[in-house]
């Protein structure tokens, strides 16, 4: 089936794991597709790859399957930027693992702030390590699909990858966050994906390698 024929997401998550079967044979982890609102969400968090350490890449898991799933540190953030429930928070913080119905509660409050949260690549990897090019240019297609049936009314990217994959530009985060902060908003540029008009607004990677300081300052002034 042609990317242009795909018009539910459950049809698009079957084309993923197809690519996944096909291109990474050797992978025993599962793909990750978006998760939360799923019709023009508020915010659509773009991310950039899921790894093992989401327990819904195991095949044997058999809830929904979104992105962070069992972590903790991609909540931490959301909470403190003011945008996770404290009672929430505190139960991750105390699981030692998740189950189905947990990873339901957390997704169901994330759709009931109007977010979504998904990856640019949707495979998963073993380790921490970015994905190269050839991962990037063989899921992006799948991202601007995935924008074009959700339609998110405001896209936020983690890190540069996503950003500079779906608008074709570089930009500079020091720059962004010092004007953001001056004028005490985030600054949204209109955008054309795919066959959709939306906002797009960038932050750095939250989590590892990235600024999760100046993620979370970016991340409260999100209204």
């Amino acid at each position: 089936m042609t990317m242009e024929k795909i018009s539910s997401l459950t049809a698009l998550y079957n084309h993923v794991i197809g690519l996944n079967n096909k291109h990474f044979p050797k992978s025993k982890l599962m793909p990750i597709p978006g998760g939360g609102e799923l019709n023009k969400p508020k915010y659509m968090f773009v991310f950039i790859n899921p790894t093992i350490r989401n327990i819904s890449t195991n095949p044997e898991w058999n809830g929904i399957r979104a992105p962070f799933i069992g972590t903790k540190n991609i909540w931490r953030i959301f909470h403190k930027a003011g945008h996770f429930e404290n009672n929430l928070m505190q139960e991750i913080e105390k699981r030692k693992s998740w189950d189905e119905p947990f990873a339901e509660k957390v997704y169901g409050f994330i759709k009931s702030k109007g977010f979504n949260f998904t990856n640019i690549v949707k495979w998963a990897g073993e380790n921490a390590d970015l994905p190269n090019r050839e991962k990037i240019k063989l899921f992006l297609p799948t991202l601007i699909r995935e924008i074009e049936i959700v339609k998110p009314q405001n896209i936020v990217t983690f890190g540069l990858i996503p950003y500079e994959a779906l608008t074709l530009q570089k930009i500079r985060l020091e720059e962004y966050y010092q004007e953001s902060m001056r004028m005490n908003k985030v600054i949204r540029t209109e955008v054309t994906i795919g066959r959709i008009q939306t906002n797009i607004l960038p932050c750095y990677f939250p989590i590892g390698r990235g600024n999760p300081k100046r993620a979370v300052e970016i991340l409260k002034l999100l209204k």
